[in-house]
């Protein structure tokens, strides 16, 4: 395993601790998120950011165990969405276009390792 490997996984496994803390935190205190244009509140709040919570801890099973490929597009997947929902509700509330740079960053580290050994091909 590389140094870029190792570090990417490191990095992406303490990210996805966070998102997956931070979610739960606030679906048990505030259920309340907003998932593309449709603002969720209540037990429909609670079980998205549930979810939220709990496809991070997935995906630090799979970073953890999987192959470099499985994990890389799994957990891009995960950031792609946050990302894309993420400009929508900049859009929905502030009425311009803005993105999560958390989503960023885990999306960055995702594709990492991946596009490194498409370039070594």
């Amino acid at each position: 395993m590389t140094l870029l490997n190792t570090l990417a996984k490191l990095l992406l496994i303490t990210l996805l601790i966070f998102i997956s803390m931070g979610n739960i935190m606030n679906a048990l205190i505030n259920p309340e998120a907003y998932l593309i244009y449709l603002k969720l509140a209540g037990l429909n709040a609670s079980i998205y950011l549930l979810l939220n919570g709990l496809i991070p801890i997935l995906l630090i099973y799979l970073v953890a165990r999987a192959e470099t490929r499985i994990w890389s597009i799994s957990s891009s997947t995960f950031f792609i969405f946050h990302l894309v929902n993420s400009i929508c509700i900049s859009v929905t509330i502030f009425r311009r276009s803005s993105f999560s740079v958390i989503s960023l960053i885990g999306l960055v580290l995702s594709l990492a390792p991946l596009l490194r050994d498409l370039v070594r091909r």
